[in-house]
This record gives structure tokens, C-alpha cells and sequence, in this order.
């Protein structure tokens, strides 16, 4: 009886979570935000402000639903994602992860849809902060590389989207693409949540049975010098062996499947 109770809770505050988050969002899209953009005229110097008031924010989204019992967390090594200009790859499970890095991360900059940068919704945020779209070719790599150049953070998942349980990841060239062309190492981020919850084709309110419990491991950054020459060389040849590589250190178990695909 009390852990149907202690579900049937956490589905409602789950519900307090999603409405508190998107009452959020529409106070800062059309308040703060386009204040920022009206006020602070210097790109720079709006794209910081409009990406701390994000950041800020995150946290303290990820200490409310803390707070009511929806999850709990734990960080390793979090304290090496405070360095600028950085390239931060993670796999991609739930549909909070994304909340999680940007708390964690000062200065980030993310790759997202361009049709929400044509949403009233979403584009304020979006242009303020500066993020780029996904509109594909080679000006999404150079504006990648420009961001990570300016000392912007760079946070991608190289899924692209969250990969259902039970499917096996595959990887976008983007990120490997990003990481050749900057000259900058990745640091990688394995992202664990037990039970697992808020995933592709799942609905927000099918809980677990049990509150879930998330871990973010920095696993360090990952050397990009033995694919380079393989890159200068035959440039799809090195995209895939960095693949492959990024795949064995997010997917250590699933390597065995990916290597017989």
C-alpha cells in the first residue's frame, strides 16, 4: 500500500515539475530574455548573461525536484566541467539530462532544433544565449568550432536524440567532426540512472517504482591525436575510427554488439 502511495506521489509531483518547468519558461521567453536582447547590445556579453541565467536556473529546477522526491544524484569529478572551452560528450537517456549538464556546466552552449528558433515559445532563450542551430553543413561545424574557440563550453550528445532502452546507440558525426576540426579533446561524461524513467516513447507520467537515482561520472577527455592523421588523410575514415572510440568509452558493454553490426 505505501509504495503505491509513494508512486502515485511521485507522479503528481513529476506533474508539479513538468508545469513549474514550463511556467518557467514562459516568464523568462517573454520577460527576461527579450530584456536581455533589448538591454545588453554587446553579443558577447549578452550570450554570457542570457547562459548564466540558464545555468542558475537549472540548478535550482535540479534542487527543487530533488527536494520533492522525484530523484536523487550524484556527481564524479564535476569539478573538471568548470574549465572553459570545453567539448562535452554524453550519452543521452532521459529527458532531463540536458538540465543536468547545463547546471553543471558555466558558459554552455548547446546544438539545437532550428525550428525552435522559429518557436514564439523557445526562440528568445535560444537567441539570447546564443545557441546554434541544427540547420546541417559545414557552417553547423564552423560555428561548433567557433563557439569552442571563443571559450564557450560546447555540451553535445552524440545520439543526437535519446536512444530507447533496449536499442542499440548509434552516433552522429557531428561531435567527431567538431572535435577533428577544433583540435580539441573531448570530455566525456557517462550518465547512469537506475530505474530508468523519462525516456524515448515514454510518457511523464510512467514512474518507477522507486524514486530514480542518477550518476554523472567525468571520465576525463579523450585524445584525439592518434585519429587526426587518419582525419588529414581520409577524412571519413577518421570520423569513423573516433566513433568508434567514443562508442567503446560510453557503451564499454555494447561494444562486443557494435563491433558485429
Amino acid at each position: 500500500m505505501m509504495k503505491g502511495l509513494g508512486k502515485q506521489y511521485r507522479r503528481l509531483a513529476t506533474g508539479l515539475a513538468f508545469g513549474v518547468f514550463g511556467g518557467l519558461g514562459v516568464f523568462f521567453q517573454f520577460l527576461i530574455f527579450p530584456g536581455i536582447v533589448i538591454v545588453v547590445r554587446d553579443e558577447k556579453r549578452r550570450k554570457r548573461i542570457a547562459r548564466n541565467v540558464i545555468h542558475r536556473t537549472f540548478q535550482a529546477f535540479i534542487a527543487f525536484i530533488r527536494a520533492i522526491g522525484i530523484l536523487d544524484w550524484e556527481g564524479r569529478g564535476l569539478e573538471k566541467l568548470q574549465a572553459p572551452g570545453q567539448l562535452i560528450l554524453a550519452n543521452h537517456l532521459t529527458l532531463i539530462d540536458v538540465v543536468f549538464l547545463f547546471s553543471f556546466v558555466p558558459n554552455a552552449c548547446a546544438i539545437v532544433k532550428s525550428s525552435l528558433a522559429k518557436n514564439p515559445f523557445t526562440w528568445g532563450a535560444l537567441y539570447a544565449a546564443g545557441y546554434i542551430t541544427n540547420d546541417g553543413g559545414p557552417e553547423l561545424i564552423k560555428d561548433c568550432v567557433r563557439e569552442l574557440k571563443s571559450g564557450s563550453s560546447l555540451i553535445i550528445f552524440p545520439e543526437g536524440t535519446r536512444t530507447a532502452p533496449g536499442v542499440m546507440p548509434r552516433l552522429k558525426h557531428g561531435a567527431m567532426i567538431t572535435a577533428l576540426e577544433s583540435n580539441v579533446d573531448p570530455t566525456m561524461v557517462k550518465i547512469t540512472c537506475e530505474p530508468i524513467s523519462l525516456t524515448k516513447g515514454a510518457h511523464w507520467w510512467d514512474v518507477p517504482d522507486r524514486p530514480m537515482y542518477f550518476t554523472f561520472e567525468v571520465l576525463g577527455k579523450l585524445s584525439i591525436e592518434p585519429f587526426k592523421g587518419i582525419y588529414e588523410s581520409t577524412p571519413a575514415k577518421g570520423v569513423r575510427a573516433l566513433s568508434r572510440e567514443i562508442f567503446r568509452v560510453l557503451f564499454p558493454n555494447l561494444v562486443d554488439q557494435f563491433t558485429k553490426r
